[in-house]
């Protein structure tokens, strides 16, 4: 049967909680937590307590199932569209995908990649480069370009050497 209630207690360990049914108070014994997948690709996503959530019981309501959060008359979507798939988290991290304008949109404070990455397409960045590390194309790096700069000479007209630059290469 469908029962409505809200998360007592989690055990993130065992992706497993406790809920506290809407209509009759009564708690339920430690239940799943439906995810996406948990074989060979493993999806998480734990509901914190207080968390509107629907389940499926047996009978009795000691054997079941939480299949997910329900949104309330308080808690209500923050997309109002089919065309999007959005997680929007309580610290201002966004993921959201636009399938009607093919964007995807991250916003999170530290972006932490592992692997190559490959742009095909056009790149723009209003805020400009920058690296804490040294940037290199496939000609030279920035510092290679600073270390010529910044120590050359020119000769002058009566062949003798002139100054190095009155200003360094930042």
């Amino acid at each position: 049967m469908l029962r409505f209630g809200t998360i007592t207690s989690i055990n993130p360990k065992t992706a497993r909680a406790k809920v506290q049914f809407a209509n009759d108070g009564m708690n339920s014994y430690w239940l799943a937590v439906l995810q996406n997948r948990t074989f060979k690709d493993k999806f998480y996503s734990m509901p914190p307590i207080g968390e509107q959530v629907a389940c499926l019981m047996d009978e009795n309501s000691e054997e079941g199932v939480i299949l997910g959060a329900i949104y309330t008359s308080e808690d209500t979507p923050v997309i109002e569209t089919e065309k999007q798939y959005s997680a929007n988290f309580e610290n201002g991290t966004l993921i959201n995908v636009d399938k009607e304008t093919q964007t995807l949109t991250l916003t999170f404070p530290n972006i932490h990649l592992i692997g190559d990455i490959t742009h095909e397409g056009s790149l723009s960045n209003t805020d400009g480069i920058t690296s804490d590390a040294d940037i290199t194309d496939k000609k030279s790096s920035m510092q290679d370009m600073r270390d010529t700069y910044n120590s050359h000479m020119h000769t002058g007209n009566l062949g003798a050497n002139t100054s190095t630059p009155s200003e360094e290469m930042q």
